[in-house]
Order: C-alpha cells, then sequence, then structure tokens
C-alpha cells in the first residue's frame, strides 16, 4: 500500500513543520544570503520591534520562529475548521513553513513575522465570519488585524484592499462594513493620538508608514543569485498552479463555501505576488505569499494521484534541505 504524504496525522505535519523552522532559523542566525540581509524603510510599530531584534537578535529570532509555527498550524486548523479540503489534509501546516522561510528569512523577521501573525487572524476572521453569518465582531477583528499588520510591515497595507474584495464576495452586511472599516482605521488613528499624546506630531505615524511604504529597498525576487531558492519559487508557483486547475476544473469536486474562501485566497495570492513590485517591498514578502499559497496548493494535490502529490512534496523538501546549505 503506497504511503500519501498529504493524507499524515496533524502531529505528523507539526513535527516536520517544526524541523523545518528550526532548521532554517539555525541556517539564518549562521549564515543569512545576501537576499535577507536587505532592509524596507522602517514602519511606525516595526521600528519599535526592529529595535528589540537589533538588541536581542537570538530572542528576536527564536520569537520569529514561533510565530511562523503558530501561523503554520493557525493555518492548518483555519482549512480543517472551514471543511476546506475532501478528504481532509493537514499538508498546509508544513506548506506555510516552506514558503514563510524556507526559502529566504527577512533581516527584520520579528516585524515581518508579527505582521504575518495579524494577517493569518485576518484571514480567520474573515472567513469565519463568512461561514458563521453576520457577525459584527469578526467583522470588526478582521479589519483590527488588517491595520495592525501594516504598522508592523508597509508592505502589509496592500491586505486592507483585501477587505473591499471580501465584502464583495462574502456578502457582509453594511453593519458589518461599517465595522471592518472601523477596525482597519482604528490602529492608526490610535497611534497618532497616542504620538500626539506625548509631544510628537499627530499624523507623524502616519508619515512614516507612508515613507516607509515608499522606501526603495534595493530588492528584485526576479534577480536573485540563488538558483536553489529559485527553483523552489518555480516549483512552489507550479502547485499553485495545479491547485487553480484543480478548483476550477471540476466545479463539482470542491463545495460553495469552501470554493469561494479559496477563490478569495487566490485574490490574496495575486495581491501578495503584487506586492513584489512595490519599492519596500523585501524577503518577507514571501511570508504574505505563504498563507494564500498554502491555502490553494493542497487543493490540486487532493485531486491528484498519490504518486505525483509524494513526488511533489519530496521535491520541495529535498531543496528547502538543499537550500540550507546552498545558496
Amino acid at each position: 500500500m503506497q504511503v500519501s504524504i498529504i493524507r499524515q496525522t496533524p502531529a505528523a505535519s507539526i513535527l516536520l513543520t517544526l524541523l523545518i523552522v528550526v532548521a532554517t532559523f539555525v541556517r539564518f542566525a549562521l549564515a543569512p544570503y545576501g537576499d535577507e540581509l536587505i532592509s524596507s524603510g522602517v514602519a511606525t510599530l516595526g521600528a519599535k520591534v526592529d529595535s528589540f531584534q537589533s538588541t536581542y537578535p537570538v530572542w528576536g529570532w527564536i520569537f520569529s520562529a514561533v510565530i511562523v509555527l503558530l501561523n503554520s498550524i493557525s493555518v492548518g486548523r483555519t482549512a480543517s475548521a472551514l471543511g476546506l479540503y475532501q478528504p481532509r489534509t493537514t499538508i498546509s501546516i508544513p506548506l506555510y513553513a516552506i514558503v514563510a522561510c524556507g526559502i529566504f528569512i527577512a533581516t527584520d523577521s520579528l516585524a515581518v513575522g508579527l505582521a504575518s501573525l495579524f494577517s493569518v487572524q485576518m484571514m480567520r476572521y474573515l472567513c469565519g465570519g463568512y461561514v458563521r453569518g453576520t457577525d459584527l465582531n469578526y467583522a470588526f477583528y478582521a479589519g483590527l488585524c488588517a491595520g495592525v499588520a501594516a504598522l508592523f510591515y508597509a508592505p502589509m497595507l496592500t491586505f486592507i484592499a483585501l477587505l473591499p474584495v471580501a465584502i464583495m464576495m462574502f456578502g457582509f452586511s453594511w453593519r458589518e462594513v461599517v465595522v471592518m472599516v472601523v477596525g482597519a482605521i482604528f490602529p492608526l488613528t490610535a497611534t497618532c493620538y497616542l504620538n500626539w499624546l506625548w509631544g510628537g506630531e499627530f499624523l507623524a505615524p502616519a508619515t512614516t508608514l507612508l515613507e516607509a511604504l515608499a522606501t526603495n529597498s534595493g530588492y528584485t525576487p526576479w534577480g536573485s543569485d540563488s538558483v536553489v531558492a529559485l527553483a523552489e519559487i518555480g516549483l512552489i508557483l507550479f502547485a499553485v498552479i495545479c491547485g487553480i486547475v484543480a478548483l476550477f476544473g471540476d466545479k463539482r469536486s470542491v463545495a460553495m463555501r469552501p470554493r469561494t474562501i479559496i477563490t478569495f485566497n487566490l485574490l490574496v495570492l495575486v495581491v501578495a505576488l503584487a506586492t513584489f513590485a512595490l519599492p519596500s517591498a523585501t524577503v518577507g514578502v514571501f511570508m504574505m505569499v505563504a498563507l494564500p499559497a498554502a491555502i490553494l496548493i493542497p487543493v490540486g494535490l487532493i485531486h491528484a494521484r498519490d504518486i505525483f502529490s509524494n513526488l511533489l512534496i519530496t521535491t520541495l523538501l529535498l531543496l528547502t534541505i538543499l537550500h540550507l546549505f546552498v545558496a
């Protein structure tokens, strides 16, 4: 009987994810690659976090690794709770880690990690609100998480543009829309108020955020010198395309609500990939890509033959391992 990698137990998926996260962050701590040393403009809250990581780099790496692990588990639990895949699979847990830290790790990994933590929760609240029906709490927290994420990593501002898309696709009521907008603008407004209260200019945090978004980091993903990283990126994009083909190729294979959620994640992926075109983009954007990629890839894997799924995941794991030693 052939063993299927994508149908392993949650414990096995979490253990594999833990090994990936520990190995990649140890490699990053000992020998970071050139692309990983490129930093972007400092966002409002990101400046405080970067200062902490500069003072205590080891703790910064540990916290960053824990965040990636928690995000991976959260993505896997959310996909399972929403019933996105039939048969069920937890392969999205290690897939998130591979994309988030298996290719590159940002030098400001803690700030980017915190931003990704809130973006994952934003997705959880958006999808949860869609499944549960009218729920103002879910709408508010979705907007709040999107607003907070941008304060840690400026390119995350692009995810706020996803809120109107979610409103149209998920059919939120006008009350939920109002609450979501209030939640999105509250973090920056509160930050501006506190800055003014402490003697600074009221709009200084907003100006800092826009300057961070416009700062040219000099990073381009297609200009990377890492052949292994480019191979990983190519294989991940191929796996995503397979997932898209499976999603739209057989409309009866996925129920209506899971299909809507997965389609929304396809739009999230488009926005995340477009973020690479921003001048402030760094390798931290891979953490933005990890969320929709981890949702989309399993769609193709569960509809393919086990031999194909096993080969694809095995090759991706081997490339991740090779990238620990070869740039």
